[in-house]
């Protein structure tokens, strides 16, 4: 009878530790669709906010900002942003879905709360007041609104905010110091996200969608299965999330009339995380959806 019933309190306890633990909310399966805009919101026009002007002064950094790998002749640090953004222009040969050229973003600073960037401006921040809801050990995130279209979410509204309360970067190509995070890379793996993607999990896939960055590591280039991804989720053909191949998209960017919700779709706020650990997170409407982990 003791065995029993020390048997009985110890599955109890068990079952209790484990419900302390934070698991990703199983709830409908709108959190595995496919993220995209419509096709008439694309080129994007992404403004970069003067911060990333002072960023040697906020981080103590040393290095000249910034080194861009072609000679434009005007170094800015908002033309390095450019070139990331080019870069996914020249991903696809159908679309461009960025616009370029277009200057920093000046009317606003880095909100307290994630939902007031829904503000109408697609930024890129930095701030160093990291939110205390999203935690340490995350270099950026890209948080986005969205709707509900039947096979899809569609975007509306979408920031990119990076960390510079816990990390520094640098935007030069020569620095290898481990202690610095390439700003870069960071901006080309957010503007994925920006853009509809998820992450690629596996290290045996060449991406930028790779859900880790480590110190003074450079990836500032796309890779054909990068291209291929993105070329896949906007030409509705197979939309590969997160490395796992989903179901076909429609034919069109428009939902049908059988997919078209009677009421307002409700507006769905998510964001994605690039972590120093690869132990990456996927919220959306203040819920954890998807937790996995580089390999």
């Amino acid at each position: 009878m003791k065995f029993i019933k020390s048997t009985f309190l110890l599955a109890c306890f068990c079952a209790a530790t484990i419900s302390c633990v934070e698991e990703p909310d199983k709830g409908p399966s709108i959190s595995s669709l496919p993220l995209r805009w419509n096709a008439s919101a694309l080129p994007l026009t992404v403004k970069v906010h003067n911060d990333f002007s002072n960023i040697n002064d906020l981080d103590g950094g040393s290095d000249s900002l910034p080194l861009a790998d072609e000679d434009d002749g005007n170094y800015l640090e908002y033309d390095m942003m450019e070139e990331m953004q080019k870069a996914w222009n020249d991903a696809d040969d159908a679309r461009d879905y960025f616009v370029l050229g277009h200057g920093q973003a000046a009317s606003r600073d880095p909100a307290s709360d994630l939902d007031d960037y829904y503000d109408g401006e697609i930024g890129i921040y930095i701030t160093q007041d990291w939110y205390a809801d999203v935690g340490f050990g995350v270099l950026a995130i890209t948080s986005y609104f969205a709707e509900h279209k039947g096979s899809y979410l569609r975007m509306v509204h979408g920031d990119i905010i990076v960390n510079l309360q816990d990390y520094w970067f640098t935007f030069d190509n020569t620095n290898e110091t481990s202690s610095y995070y390439d700003m870069p890379s960071v901006i080309l793996h957010e503007l994925g996200h920006l853009i509809g993607l998820k992450h690629t999990n596996s290290k045996s896939v060449e991406s930028i969608m790779y859900p880790q960055l480590g110190g003074g590591e450079k990836k500032r280039s796309l890779s054909f299965y990068d291209s291929k991804i993105i070329q896949n989720l906007y030409d509705n053909a197979t939309a590969m999330s997160a490395g796992v191949r989903t179901a076909a998209l429609g034919s069109s960017d428009e939902t049908t009339k059988s997919e078209e919700p009677v009421d307002k779709p409700k507006l769905i706020h998510g964001y994605i995380e690039l972590r120093t650990d690869g132990n990456c997170r996927h919220y959306q409407d203040g819920k954890l959806i998807d937790t996995h982990k580089a390999f």
